[in-house]
């Protein structure tokens, strides 16, 4: 007997939703001023960033075991550029695929370290409602994790880099995003 090899898209969402909640209730809240609960909500997003550094590292593992991302025959310093271009495509074509049955719509560089991937219809956030305050603290939440997938992946890979994300259409439609990967 086969069983299927992905998740349904409600579970994972119903999923990533209850571990957001989990995480907010088990982030201690030391009063209640607005900045407390400001920094009570950043610590929420640091914990997800860290989980999803968990997952990316161990997903990049088993799907990276048998790859090797380098440019041999060229000169080190640009060895080094090609070998992180192949990471970060992919980052954008494997992992993504696994992760969100899709590829990254878009992926831009400057070839000095600097990635910007564009996904146009994130499937963990479609369902959140535009132009409101809590949805778009929680998407920031929630796009947390996916920073962490990324981080971690490239981690993995031996490319240490700093994640992270914006709304590419002015909470106008809360799914469309970006991630801008700065390598170190």
């Amino acid at each position: 007997m086969s069983y299927p090899t992905s998740v349904s898209d409600a579970a994972m969402e119903f999923l990533m939703t209850e571990v957001l909640r989990y995480v907010e209730e088990s982030t201690p809240k030391e009063g209640d001023t607005e900045e407390q609960a400001i920094f009570a909500k950043e610590m929420a997003a640091a914990k997800m960033e860290r989980m999803g550094f968990s997952v990316g590292f161990r997903l990049c593992e088993r799907m990276a075991q048998n790859r090797t991302f380098s440019a041999g025959g060229k000169d080190p310093s640009m060895a080094v550029a090609a070998a992180q271009l192949e990471a970060v495509k992919f980052l954008c074509k494997e992992i993504w695929m696994e992760v969100f049955r899709k590829q990254i719509d878009k992926l831009q560089t400057n070839h000095r370290g600097v990635f910007v991937l564009k996904d146009m219809e994130l499937r963990w956030l479609t369902r959140l409602p535009p132009n409101t305050e809590t949805a778009r603290v929680t998407a920031i939440q929630l796009l947390a994790f996916p920073c962490g997938i990324i981080r971690g992946c490239l981690a993995n890979l031996g490319i240490p880099a700093v994640v992270s994300c914006d709304f590419l259409a002015d909470g106008q439609n809360m799914s469309a995003c970006s991630f801008n990967i700065k390598i170190k």
